[in-house]
């Protein structure tokens, strides 16, 4: 990071980065790009989706802690681009998708996204309504927008950088709904021209994060080949018979899902360093109370709970979903402290409290609403720890409580 595109500045003898606020929306994004690039020419992301081992990981993990402190833009388009795009296709994709796509990920000859938020929803994956019909006569899927409140909204490198994107739809195989399938689409060509049948719109300026070329998506009769399924879970052949070893609905949405929910593991993850940072800032500025110190401990404890419950195997999604809506609510106090510890000097942008603050209110909606995941989260808890209880319960009482109504 001694390079001008972060900012360096020396005081005291030591250099500083941080990234600068007060430049416009378009400058922003550029920046964020070029720093994306300085990187990716020096190999940092060198064997993070063709590489595989516990070096590969633990560097990556680095780096994204790293970036996550210097900027919150450069986290989340690198996080899009590797941990859903590129991880969709490791996890939900077969050896031959891996072949295809993961090389050219890492090199960024691909800039990929992820598409499942729709204007009129933000949090139910399952009640997606973009469509996608298979054409046996071509050998192609088809996908359509089929109303303004399905188009998809708020996804990251749409307005500007992204050539493709995981598209998540209702996938409709001989008048059968088989539910919420992903497939890769290309939305852009090398050059950056939107393909035919694709509109694309931006959603413009925001309260933060205006390093993000957040976008709008439409598509009309946009054909894909058969072979851009993702289907380790579920496949369909040539002549358009639906394929899948698990044939209850609901455990192919799960088996489907389960691998994508990295991304609330994210959210968690950089609501850590985002306390990291506030609370330094508090500290060395002199303007501190003890409560400061406590917080900072209790950042840590979390950071380690985070990493247990990400570890476990058992109940892991819930777990994932219930970490993430601890650490944005204890984020957001700490914040609020770090805030008011700085006094006036908070209020400055170069400062980067206030900024924080509203750096981390995405969080609130980011990869699903937290009202909602915590009623999901409630209710799958609740569930657990009831069948918990009935297996240690009298065969008598079991079997009064799984016959009632």
């Amino acid at each position: 990071m001694q390079s001008r595109l972060f900012n360096r500045r020396e005081r005291g003898g030591k250099v500083f980065v941080s990234p600068d606020y007060n430049r416009s929306m378009e400058q922003q994004r550029e920046m964020t790009w070029k720093r994306i690039e300085y990187l990716l020419e020096r190999g940092v992301f060198k064997g993070w989706m063709a590489g595989e081992g516990e070096d590969v990981e633990m560097k990556m993990f680095a780096c994204s802690e790293v970036l996550g402190i210097f900027d919150h833009s450069i986290s989340i388009k690198l996080g899009v681009h590797f941990v859903l795009w590129g991880g969709a296709i490791q996890f939900a994709g077969t050896q031959q998708h891996h072949d295809k796509w993961l090389r050219d990920t890492e090199n960024f000859k691909i800039k990929g996204w992820f598409s499942t938020t729709e204007l009129g929803h933000g949090s139910n994956v399952r009640g997606i309504e973009t469509v996608t019909t298979y054409d046996s006569k071509t050998g192609e899927f088809v996908n359509n927008t089929p109303c303004e409140s399905t188009q998809n909204y708020w996804i990251v490198g749409a307005a500007k950088h992204a050539t493709h994107t995981i598209l998540l739809s209702q996938l409709v195989i001989n008048g059968t709904n088989e539910g919420v399938h992903a497939l890769i689409a290309q939305i852009r060509d090398g050059d950056g021209n939107v393909l035919r049948n694709i509109r694309i719109a931006d959603c413009g300026h925001k309260n933060c994060l205006n390093g993000v070329d957040n976008g709008r998506i439409w598509f009309d009769n946009v054909r894909v080949p058969r072979e851009n399924l993702l289907s380790s879970v579920a496949d369909v052949s040539p002549d358009g018979e639906y394929l899948s070893s698990i044939k209850d609905p609901d455990q192919r949405f799960s088996a489907f899902l389960t691998p994508m929910t990295a991304g609330r593991v994210n959210v968690a993850v950089n609501a850590v360093y985002q306390s990291k940072v506030g609370l330094t800032i508090a500290i060395s500025a002199n303007q501190v109370n003890f409560k400061d110190f406590l917080m900072l401990q209790l950042c840590y404890d979390l950071w380690s709970q985070l990493l247990e419950n990400a570890a476990c195997e058992e109940d892991t999604p819930i777990k994932q979903d219930h970490s993430r809506l601890l650490l944005h609510g204890v984020t957001c106090k700490i914040l609020q402290e770090c805030r008011e510890d700085c006094g006036g000097q908070g209020l400055k942008t170069e400062n980067r409290v206030g900024h924080l603050k509203a750096e981390h209110d995405v969080q609130s909606t980011f990869e699903g609403n937290n009202y909602i995941l915590m009623q999901q989260t409630s209710w799958s808890r609740g569930v657990f720890i009831f069948r918990s209880k009935i297996r240690e319960a009298p065969d008598i009482f079991r079997l009064v409580l799984y016959n009632s109504p």
